[in-house]
């Protein structure tokens, strides 16, 4: 699994470095502050045998993003609180979980397209992750993050993410979210 998802890193800044050389040169008159509220559905990988039951979840993050005025690039400080349901099968018991988790990223995008009411990007969160797996007796647990993501910026207010989180072999997971930016946009 890291193998495949070193190869998609690798495919997504090769794909970053070639687009960065054919756009021109520009000065993004865009603010340089802007804060995002987000809200997903979250699903998560299914990488252990015994967790054969797992139902989406749900995923709220909030972004303080810095955008370069010289470069279609951002970064920002990501926090996110997620919550999703799994079951376990051992032998004829069957349990269920409820993990919850945190992450608490630094992020950096790359902005295609600079300029238009439709801008796509790419990028990658890293930092740590909180998890709790709450059953009666709980399991806690501190873990380095990764998160690549690509998504849709439209008209510089409504974001549309898709972003793997990577923390825990057994609790890695998807999510799509949907977000209101605030601040931003042109000057």
């Amino acid at each position: 699994m890291m193998k495949r998802i070193t190869i998609i890193i690798a495919i997504i800044v090769a794909s970053l470095t070639t687009n960065a050389t054919a756009q021109r040169y520009v000065v993004r008159d865009v603010a340089a502050i802007e804060f995002e509220l987000n809200v997903g559905l979250a699903t998560a990988a299914n990488q252990m045998p015994q967790y054969g039951n797992t139902r989406q979840g749900v995923d709220a993050n909030i972004e303080l993003r810095y955008n370069f005025a010289t470069a279609p690039v951002d970064l920002g400080l990501y926090y996110s609180i997620c919550s999703l349901r799994r079951g376990e099968s051992v032998g004829n018991m069957a349990k269920n979980f409820a993990f919850d988790s945190q992450n608490l990223l630094v992020t950096s995008d790359y902005i295609f397209y600079q300029g238009r009411n439709v801008q796509p990007y790419a990028g990658l969160g890293v930092g740590l992750a909180w998890s709790d797996i709450n059953t009666d007796g709980s399991i806690h647990g501190t873990h380095f993050a990764v998160m690549p993501r690509v998504g849709i910026e439209i008209v510089q207010r409504l974001r549309i993410s898709l972003g793997y989180k990577l923390f825990d072999r057994a609790n890695n997971h998807l999510v799509l979210g949907i977000g209101l930016v605030f601040g931003g946009g042109l000057r």
